[in-house]
């Protein structure tokens, strides 16, 4: 048993395929890396949009004594 194997070209040539198969596993994980950054942008998106309509679901009381105060100065 030496240092050197038997068939180096056919190592070399197992190792090239295992490469590809490596490289093109990490081409679909950057790819779904790729979907799941605009996934999460949108999601950040949504979330923002639903604060800002939360804010405004929290001054309904405030706006309904408002409006009792209007209706009751033109009532009278």
């Amino acid at each position: 048993m030496g240092l050197i194997p038997s068939n180096p070209a056919q190592i070399l040539n197992r190792a090239d395929k295992v490469l590809g198969t490596v490289d093109g596993t990490l081409g679909r994980v950057d790819g779904t890396l790729g979907s799941v950054d605009t996934t999460l942008a949108e999601v950040k998106s949504l979330l923002t949009q639903l604060d800002a309509k939360l804010a405004l679901l929290d001054e309904v009381p405030r706006i309904m004594e408002q409006l009792d105060e209007v209706h009751r100065a033109v009532k009278g």
